[in-house]
């Protein structure tokens, strides 16, 4: 966390029992705390914007998947309007018109989706630099469209906000497989990200879930293929910019049959 100025300030009792309402152990330990996050809200834009990464042809059958009688990406587009996060851009290969052929402009959903196709592979953060003229705000979210959860939104937005770093990861301790990134923590600060864990113990791991300021995009060349993993966050790690928002809810990934069935009856 970026340093900060101490304040003395005066408020009415009536008012104090508002702020200190919102205290919830968790997000929101204490009155200091209280009172930023009341700030920001009253004073920070909201995010409206997410880009899900729908990959090629193979992600594109994942995000079509049906979890129990739904699409995956239908649960997805959902969650994220119960966030108020309705401006969607849609991040895929030449399989991007079956998505479309599906879920159209979104009207119908209540959303506006915009489709961004890679004519040939750009990688996960090469496609996020594609979709730049898309993206409104100065925040917007990021998801992998073959990942189910019931991950808070609101406050993922919320503790990126409080962190004031150009991106934060949601991350989940989970048993290590080689192909989930994992992270190493200095308090909220990732200090050290592998692009995979080891096949053993707990790890605390990559989601495919982020927030990011769109500084990020800085960071990211145009049209060359560059992963978030692999290229974009060893370098927010050496500049201090990369945060861990760590959560316990349902998640999966469900490119793998065994995780897709748990999920399927989980939900």
């Amino acid at each position: 966390m970026k340093k900060k100025t101490r304040l003395t300030i005066t408020l009415s009792h009536d008012l104090l029992k508002n702020v200190d309402a919102t205290i919830d152990e968790q997000l929101i330990r204490n009155r200091s705390q209280a009172i930023e996050h009341l700030i920001q809200q009253s004073l920070g834009k909201k995010v409206s914007t997410a880009v899900i990464l729908t990959g090629g042809s193979q992600k594109n059958q994942r995000c079509l998947k049906k979890i129990n009688d739904r699409y995956l990406l239908s649960i997805i587009i959902d969650h994220l309007k119960e966030h108020d996060i309705t401006n969607i851009i849609l991040c895929g290969g030449k399989d991007n018109n079956k998505i479309y052929d599906i879920f159209g402009d979104g009207t119908h959903l209540g959303v506006d989706l915009q489709y961004v196709q890679e004519l040939n592979p750009l990688g996960t953060a090469g496609a996020i630099k594609k979709a730049e003229s898309y993206i409104s705000g100065s925040t917007f979210i990021v998801l992998h469209g073959d990942v189910l959860t019931n991950l808070n939104i609101s406050d993922f937005i919320a503790f990126h906000k409080n962190e004031q770093s150009i991106a934060t990861i949601g991350v989940k301790p989970r048993l290590g497989e080689k192909k989930y990134g994992m992270v190493n923590l200095q308090g909220n600060k990732i200090i050290k990200f592998d692009k995979s864990s080891a096949n053993v113990g707990i790890s605390i791991i990559n989601t495919g879930l982020y927030v990011f300021d769109t500084k990020v995009l800085n960071f990211i060349p145009k049209n060359k293929p560059t992963n978030l993993e692999d290229d974009i966050f060893p370098l927010l790690v050496e500049n201090k910019e990369l945060s861990a928002f760590i959560f316990q809810g349902i998640w999966y990934d469900i490119s793998e049959k065994k995780d897709y069935d748990e999920a399927v009856g989980r939900w």
